[in-house]
């Protein structure tokens, strides 16, 4: 501790000798590396701070597009409709659109994006995944997709968007023997004719967990009368 003390005084000593340019370049030259530490520590707790405070926790809804390179994440048109559509007040509840995922469901041998896709499930994470139909029809056979006939759970769904339904016919036969519907099909939609999220096909897949089941609902109410609310 004296050791200690006896380098403060010294430094102090040599900084009281310079003039103001002198001391702020010594200060600088020696001491750069422990004032870069201190902004850096001091903007990270900052950050954290406003993270925990101010941000959201909690989701109103939670979107999976798939395999697509298209601009569909946070603040994009897509994203920005859909939460004026619903009267989503993103200060109190996050909205999520996740356009950063990409694996082939028809594969035995997966990513960290199809694990990361799992956990979302399994953690009632996520409410909706949007594919290629034929990826989506893969995907409804490993059992990570409602199905939309257990009225139960899907209540109407099945009925109102019978015309649209894709099946799958799940790898667990003890489930079912016969193809289920796992999702409705939105190639007509705008999310292959104006923001082509997809090059021809595109379906949407609910949860098998889904959190915001009325949320989801509404989604593809949106989707399908996007036409409509901008013309």
């Amino acid at each position: 501790m004296g050791a200690f003390k006896e380098y403060v005084m010294n430094e102090k000593n040599k900084i009281a000798k310079l003039s103001l340019r002198g001391k702020l370049e010594y200060i600088w030259q020696y001491y750069k590396l422990w004032i870069t530490g201190i902004v850096c520590a001091v903007i990270l707790l900052l950050y954290l701070l406003v993270h925990f405070l101010v941000t959201p926790r909690d989701n109103w809804f939670y979107a999976v597009f798939a395999n697509t390179y298209a601009d569909a994440g946070e603040h994009s048109k897509l994203w920005d409709g859909f939460v004026e559509y619903a009267g989503l007040d993103v200060k109190e509840k996050n909205v999520v659109f996740n356009n950063i995922c990409y694996f082939d469901p028809s594969k035995d041998s997966y990513n960290e994006y199809y694990n990361a896709f799992v956990a979302y499930v399994d953690s009632k994470t996520m409410d909706i995944v949007t594919m290629e139909t034929e990826d989506l029809e893969a995907l409804g056979k490993k059992g990570r997709l409602m199905d939309l006939s257990n009225t139960q759970i899907a209540g109407r769904l099945a009925e109102k968007y019978a015309d649209r339904l894709v099946y799958a016919l799940p790898n667990d036969t003890e489930y079912s023997k016969e193809p289920i519907p796992v999702g409705i099909d939105l190639s007509d939609t705008c999310l292959v004719n104006e923001f082509h999220l997809y090059e021809g096909s595109c379906a949407l897949g609910i949860s098998a967990l889904a959190p915001h089941l009325d949320k989801a609902e509404m989604f593809l109410e949106y989707v399908l009368n996007w036409e409509e609310s901008y013309e």
